[in-house]
């Protein structure tokens, strides 16, 4: 044609097909050697394959690595290792050469990375670090009480349990450790009180024991020691303060009942024991008031000879000018009586330790 030269007629090279896709230009529709519409149906085929290939790359797969990405982030690596998911592998087609020279290869699209998620914060949270803190404060804390109790420092080692109760209010170690605590006190405060009320009762302080050893029958009301020694104790303060009212009053021990009741308890003094200072020092000194209390007393009445005289407590002493008696210290009445005349009724106070005493009973008042 146009310069009368013949063009050499050029044809395709020999097809390779592809993995999975079928040749285009074999089949049995073909009917073999056709080359009609063979080109464009594998630029479809190869356009196709790319389309999968790249759904699969920028759909599925970030998807499936951020899945993974969540579940490592939590903790699930077990769960991790889920498979990706099935998607088909991208297949390269080999070119295909056509006759037309004009038409150019397309060129194969450049397949972008996968944008992957930054790595998960593996740096503990500060509410997952306060628990391990807690823990170990508590560690701490249980540990100072524990050498308070082995120390005998019962306060020191109940402020230390309480502070860890406070820390794991359920936790059982520091409930037995303020059990324990408590325990010590207890038995701590118990033995001091029971010294201390023995000291007390080797100073004679009788009624300050016996206080104190109800102090501990407070704390332990079964306690043997307390039970006989506040027993001992009370019945020790008892005598002491009998034996103390007689010696401040001496006056009342001339009734006879006041002496008779001294008098018996001079003598539960001698027998008590073990005695002391105190008790011998109140034994000798009531014995004395009690001796002055039964010494008579000279006493002298004086009379008319006409006045009938009675003393109370002694008897009917009748009429006389003058009449002497020895009286125990007391209280006596005096009564004169005369026909005619008003009765006269006088007091008489017999003193320990003094002369003899004078009264003059007359009856001179006319009815």
């Amino acid at each position: 044609m146009g310069d009368g030269r013949q063009k050499p007629k050029l044809n395709p090279p020999p097809r390779v097909a592809s993995a999975g896709i079928p040749d285009p230009d074999t089949g049995p529709e073909r009917g073999g050697g056709s080359t009609g519409r063979g080109p464009l149906t594998g630029r479809v085929a190869v356009f196709i394959a790319m389309g999968v290939a790249l759904i699969a790359v920028f759909v599925l797969l970030p998807r499936w690595q951020e899945r993974r990405l969540s579940l490592l982030a939590d903790g699930g690596e077990a769960q991790a290792a889920i498979p990706p998911p099935d998607f088909p592998h991208k297949t390269t087609p080999e070119p295909v050469a056509t006759a037309d020279l004009a038409t150019p290869a397309p060129s194969p699209t450049p397949i972008p990375s996968p944008t992957l998620r930054p790595p998960a914060d593996r740096t503990p949270s500060a509410s997952r670090r306060q628990p391990a803190t807690t823990e170990r404060q508590f560690i701490e804390t249980m540990s100072e009480g524990l050498a308070a109790l082995e120390n005998r420092q019962w306060q020191a080692a109940r402020s230390a349990f309480e502070r860890a109760s406070r820390l794991k209010p359920d936790a059982p170690e520091a409930a037995d450790g303020l059990a324990r605590a408590a325990a010590g006190l207890r038995l701590e405060t118990i033995g001091d009180g029971i010294r201390q009320a023995h000291e007390l009762e080797g100073r004679e302080a009788w009624r300050e024991a016996e206080r104190t050893y109800s102090a501990v029958l407070a704390i332990d009301p079964e306690d043997a020691a307390a039970l006989t020694g506040r027993r001992h104790a009370d019945g020790r303060a008892t005598l002491d303060e009998t034996l103390e009212f007689y010696l401040a009053n001496p006056g009342r021990l001339f009734t006879p009942e006041v002496f008779a009741e001294a008098t018996s308890a001079l003598e539960a003094a001698r027998d008590t024991d073990p005695g002391g200072p105190r008790l011998e020092s109140q034994i000798a000194r009531l014995d004395a008031v009690l001796e002055r209390a039964s010494t008579p007393v000279a006493v002298v009445l004086e009379s008319d000879a006409m006045t009938d005289v009675v003393v109370y407590r002694v008897g009917r002493l009748g009429a006389f000018t003058r009449h002497e008696l020895n009286l125990k210290p007391g209280a006596y009445t005096v009564i004169g009586s005369r026909d005619g005349y008003r009765d006269v009724r006088l007091r008489l106070v017999v003193t320990p330790g003094t002369p003899p005493m004078l009264l003059v009973v007359r009856c001179t008042e006319r009815l």
